[in-house]
């Protein structure tokens, strides 16, 4: 179970973000509240909350389950499909070093793989390939996780993971 949780505050420039979806622009203001309530429902839980900083030069970094695949053995840095996101690794290294000793923060080098597309289930982890993850980074991050006894698996994606 974990107990640690970083979050990172929506930037204004979050409006400006990567999306899909035909709904308009964001509200800032109600993604501020809403996140705040994210927070306070983690706490309730018994999570303590580590709380970043809004980085307006990243509009998608409030997602930092993108660029971080986390286990309760160690940290895997992803290689985000998305070159706008690509930049946030190094931040989000800087957060993980609190909770991960160096030599148990791993690293996707080859290839796209964002955490958006990986879910976890007990010691195992289901991967989906999509539009940022490819067969490469797919290939990777079983390898990775098999050092700290975890299994993995690709799996077909419909629409959503």
């Amino acid at each position: 179970m974990f107990r640690n949780v970083i979050v990172r505050r929506p930037s204004r420039s979050m409006i400006d973000g990567i999306t899909t979806a035909d709904l308009g622009k964001p509200d800032y203001e109600l993604a501020l509240r809403q996140h705040d309530a994210y927070i306070e429902a983690m706490r309730a839980c018994g999570a303590e909350v580590t709380v970043l900083p809004a980085m307006e030069e990243y509009p998608d970094s409030c997602f930092v389950e993108d660029v971080a695949v986390v286990t309760p053995e160690c940290a895997i840095i992803t290689n985000p499909g998305a070159p706008s996101r690509n930049g946030e690794k190094a931040y989000i290294v800087e957060a993980l070093s609190k909770f991960y000793p160096k030599d148990r923060i791993e690293y996707i080098t080859e290839g796209t793989i964002e955490g958006g597309d990986v879910m976890m289930v007990g010691d195992h982890f289901y991967v989906g390939r999509s539009a940022r993850t490819n067969e490469e980074g797919i290939r990777q991050l079983p390898e990775i996780l098999a050092k700290y006894g975890l299994t993995c698996s690709e799996v077909t994606l419909e629409k959503v993971l």
